[in-house]
């Protein structure tokens, strides 16, 4: 009975055995089937040669389709991306159809030159060469690649706190990983995830600085992205490609303002940096944004090259500060003004630049509504570095510039004329007003020193944003650009800062020619004198460059000073002057020994001094003037109590501060104090807007029409203002 029951139970035991056995060797595979798949494929590449040797099968056909499958494989590794093999690959493919065919010819075991197992030992040298080939293929890498990181992820997501997460897509950076993932299972929205919590969470755990984790929702719903740099992405600076004998990324000689411009390079993917000019929508309007020492005129630097390079563009830079490195490119330039003595020169440049965009609008021979740089009609950049210099002026000249600035900004896109202005804020008092901040059309972003900067510049989009004051490590040159479609990218500018490297670059450059038709258009306009001198580099010498002198409000005349000639009581007045600032000069107090004519000369030249050395920000200065431009007025603690509720009580001013100010505006001629006593009230002196404002600075509008565009002006700034401090 016990020999019956083994003879039935034995051979059902030895084939469970014998499946277990193949079912393992399977499970062993599977599990690791990119890496161990290929070992069982050459185990039974080696039992198929032997079993065509014992069938006497025809070997040497084995010979033209080895020569095929090398010859495909060849062609297969060039055309894959990345670092390619593609000898390495025919190569091994030869050898393991050349060993196939004689194996098939002579059996596996088969000996050569009296070495027995020869074609054994051939065998398993092919086996490694062809796995080695195998395991060096870009696509195999990748995929082992990502296989191990789906496997990683399972143990890093509950550590991160991402547990119920999946894996959607990975890769390597140069300086660490990137990991795209399904954050449905988790039971949170992406964008909730996407915090600085889980940024310094994956940090801790990693052993890194925050600044190295980004977190960011992703362009699909339910998807977050991450970051995680290992190795310091700012260490080096980048040299720029043409002084660089070996460059990572190359930049063509001759440059094409309908291509982006490449101003540095993503140092974590190598992607380059780019900022886009003019596209099929027309040119851009562009801002760059960032403290002093972070690297905006570098940046421009790199503006300027690629402009220069162009044979499509005639550029224009201006810059109304020190502008040193501007005075290195102006001879690569259309035209410039350089320095604090040529804002009258940078008004006529943006009045040339409304001239282009009038005549290039009237033409009705244009076949497109949107104009295409070419050689015949270049591209117009106003390249503008301290844009605050120019545009936060509420002189005369500031309010005739913010107007030109305005038009150029609303009208140049489809006549080709963009502009890319830097400064340390991206305010409407420093962009020019809020019409103008409203047409950015791409924002660069350096350091700041809070977030809130980066929404002056951005809008809303900039809460969304990489905060730039802790992004970069504190170094310098690193950007973020980002466009009003929602798409940023961040990385480092090409280091060009050396006044000589750009001596070297500007040499033999010169700008396109514009059209012909439209220069004579310009010199009918404004006159040949003006237009040699917009063009020329060299400072400016002729009426271009005087600028209108505020009108100065003197003290009323005495009734003696009155019945005196005109030129008696000027004289005399004069001398008072004269005499009162040698006192001040020598003594630095009154003198009781003057007149009473000479101690008022004393105290209204006391009053100039410390006018002249007080320092208005343009926030404060816009609102003073908002509050002087009402028909009403206000009074000096009306306007003390604007200041400390709009600008914080930190910044609030004492009245004697608030009359400085005040006294300030009054000398150069923007308001006035009307009245005595407790109802003395300060108005606003209608300014001379760009449209009334001729060469010689005289104003051709009535004292109404001034009044109003004054006051638009100003209730417009005060909204803009007010805005930005509700932010």
């Amino acid at each position: 009975m016990d020999l019956d029951t083994d003879d039935v139970t034995s051979p059902p035991a030895v084939e469970r055995s014998r499946r277990g056995l193949l079912g393992r060797a399977v499970g062993w595979v599977q599990r690791d089937h990119l890496r161990r798949g290929p070992l069982a494929l050459m185990a039974g590449a080696y039992g198929l040669a032997e079993a065509a040797h014992q069938v006497d099968a025809p070997a040497l056909v084995g010979l033209p389709l080895t020569a095929v499958a090398a010859i495909g494989m060849y062609a297969r590794e060039m055309s894959l991306p990345g670092q390619r093999g593609p000898a390495r690959a025919a190569l091994a493919t030869l050898a393991g159809g050349s060993w196939m065919t004689a194996a098939a010819t002579w059996g596996v075991t088969a000996s050569v030159e009296g070495i027995p197992g020869a074609m054994t030992w051939l065998g398993a040298v092919t086996a490694g060469l062809i796995y080695w080939a195998y395991r060096k293929d870009p696509a195999i890498v990748a995929a082992i690649a990502w296989q191990q990181a789906r496997e990683d992820w399972h143990r890093r997501a509950p550590l991160y706190g991402l547990a119920g997460s999946h894996l959607v897509s990975w890769r390597e950076t140069r300086l660490g990983e990137q990991f795209e993932l399904d954050t449905v299972g988790t039971g949170r929205r992406a964008s909730a995830l996407a915090s600085r919590d889980l940024e310094e969470r994956i940090a801790e755990r990693e052993m890194l600085k925050t600044s190295r984790v980004k977190a960011r929702p992703g362009g699909i719903a339910g998807r977050l992205l991450i970051s995680i740099r290992y190795k310091d992405p700012w260490a080096q600076p980048l040299p720029h490609p043409l002084l660089d004998p070996t460059p990572e990324i190359v930049l063509p000689q001759l440059a094409d303002v309908r291509e982006p411009f490449i101003i540095g390079m993503d140092p974590e993917t190598g992607r380059p940096l780019q900022i886009v000019l003019w596209d099929e929508d027309g040119a851009k309007r562009i801002v760059i944004v960032a403290l002093p020492g972070s690297g905006k005129t570098v940046i421009l630097n790199c503006v300027y090259e690629r402009a220069s390079a162009a044979d499509n563009a005639w550029p224009i830079g201006i810059n109304v500060s020190k502008a040193k490195e501007l005075r290195r490119w102006r001879r690569a330039l259309g035209a410039s003004a350089c320095g604090p003595n040529e804002r009258i020169k940078a008004l006529r440049l943006l009045q040339f630049a409304r001239h282009v965009i009038d005549y290039r609008g009237s033409l009705d021979d244009a076949e497109e509504a949107t104009i295409e740089p070419t050689r015949e009609v270049p591209l117009v950049p106003i390249i503008l570095d301290e844009m605050d210099e120019l545009l936060a002026k509420n002189d005369p000249i500031g309010l005739a510039t913010r107007a030109e600035f305005a038009y150029v900004m609303s009208k140049g896109r489809s006549e080709g004329v963009p502009v890319i202005m830097a400064g340390t804020r991206g305010t409407a008092a420093y962009t020019g007003g809020g019409n103008s901040r409203t047409m950015v059309d791409q924002v660069v972003l350096g350091r700041v020193n809070r977030k809130s900067e980066m929404q002056h510049a951005a809008g809303e989009y900039g809460l969304s944003l990489p905060n730039m004051a802790e992004y970069g490590e504190g170094h310098a040159g690193v950007v973020l650009v980002a466009d009003i479609g929602g798409q940023w990218s961040s990385g480092r500018g090409w280091k060009l800062d050396k006044l000589t490297d750009i001596d070297h670059l500007a040499a033999r450059r010169r700008p396109a020619e514009l059209e012909p038709g439209l220069m004579a258009y310009i010199v009918e306009q404004m006159g040949a004198d003006v237009v040699t001198e917009l063009l020329s580099i060299e400072p400016p010498t002729s009426r271009l460059a005087k600028a209108p002198k505020p009108a100065q409000r003197s003290a009323a005349p005495t009734p003696l000073e009155s019945s005196m000639p005109e030129d008696v009581a000027a004289g005399r007045a004069a001398e008072a002057r004269d005499r009162a600032r040698t006192t001040l000069a020598q003594t630095g107090s009154l003198d009781t020994s003057l007149t009473a004519g000479e101690r008022r000369a004393v105290a209204i030249e006391r009053r100039r001094q410390a006018a002249e050395q007080t320092v208005i920000d343009p926030e404060l200065r816009t609102v003073i003037l908002r509050m002087v431009a009402r028909p009403e007025g206000a009074s000096t603690r009306d306007i003390e109590r604007a200041m400390e509720q709009e600008l914080g009580h930190e910044r609030g001013l004492s009245k004697s501060g608030a009359w400085r100010c005040l006294d300030r505006l009054r000398f150069e001629g923007i308001v006035e104090l009307r009245g005595k006593g407790r109802g003395a009230s300060w108005h606003l002196i209608a300014p001379t807007p760009a449209a009334a404002l001729t060469t010689d600075g005289a104003s051709t509008l009535t004292t109404e029409e001034l009044i109003e565009q004054a006051e638009e002006q100003a209730e417009d700034d005060a909204i803009d203002t007010a805005n930005e401090h509700e932010e």
